[in-house]
């Protein structure tokens, strides 16, 4: 899992003025919510979360957060929980950070990495992802950036199901061992699929609106 430093400090203003007033200052409000403690209101200069952010989008990181607090620092391993940002300008609004044990398992979303070219492709096939992330469960320390898969002997119908995924010894894969994490299919079975989809959507249209103007004769 992705390692990563940050430091904070612990803020004594609250409530909307406080926190506008620190992104004038180029900095960015943000809350620690521990496992058995209260709570702890924090600010961190938005330059340096905003790398910090980029690195960790998409994965499982550990970031090693060092909060100042009169003059005294004290040591978090945490996650990045929740990111808010202003719809127009993408700037950072206010983030939300939880406290984890390094000793504790927990489950965690790891994204699938198909590695190589799949045979079948190279012969016209449709590679489908069909698990573009797969569940483990394990210490934070041990769970894999990615869980890497060879795609590249898989021929058109073919598929790599989860129970042949590599994960470390200390991890556990939750998912099912029968289901299929990825195949490549003719593309022509895609588009077939694609079309039967739509046409299910578009005979389920005039029912809903059909209930909608009952509903708006009620």
């Amino acid at each position: 899992m992705l390692r990563l430093d940050m430091t904070a400090t612990v803020r004594q203003g609250s409530g909307k003025g406080a926190a506008r007033s620190l992104r004038r200052e180029g900095k960015t409000p943000a809350i620690l919510y521990g496992v058995k403690a209260e709570p702890v209101a924090l600010s961190l200069e938005s330059a340096l979360l905003r790398k910090i952010l980029m690195q960790v989008h998409g994965r499982n990181a550990v970031v090693s957060l060092a909060v100042e607090a009169d003059g005294v620092t004290s040591s978090h391993h945490v996650m990045v929980r929740e990111i808010q940002k202003d719809p127009v300008t993408e700037a950072l609004i206010h983030v939300d950070f939880f406290e984890i044990s390094l000793d504790k398992e927990r489950v965690y979303s790891v994204p699938l990495n198909c590695v190589g070219v799949a045979k079948g492709v190279d012969l016209g096939g449709f590679m489908n992802v069909v698990k573009p992330f797969v569940h483990v469960k394990g210490l934070p320390l041990d769970i894999p950036d990615t869980v890497d898969t060879d795609v590249s002997a898989l021929n058109i119908g073919d598929a790599i199901t989860c129970q042949t995924l590599s994960v470390p010894d200390s991890v556990t894969l939750l998912e099912d061992a029968e289901a299929a994490c990825v195949m490549v299919t003719h593309l022509k079975q895609v588009v077939e699929e694609t079309t039967e989809e739509e046409e299910v959507e578009e005979e389920g249209a005039p029912a809903a609106e059909e209930g909608a103007a009952e509903e708006a004769a009620a």
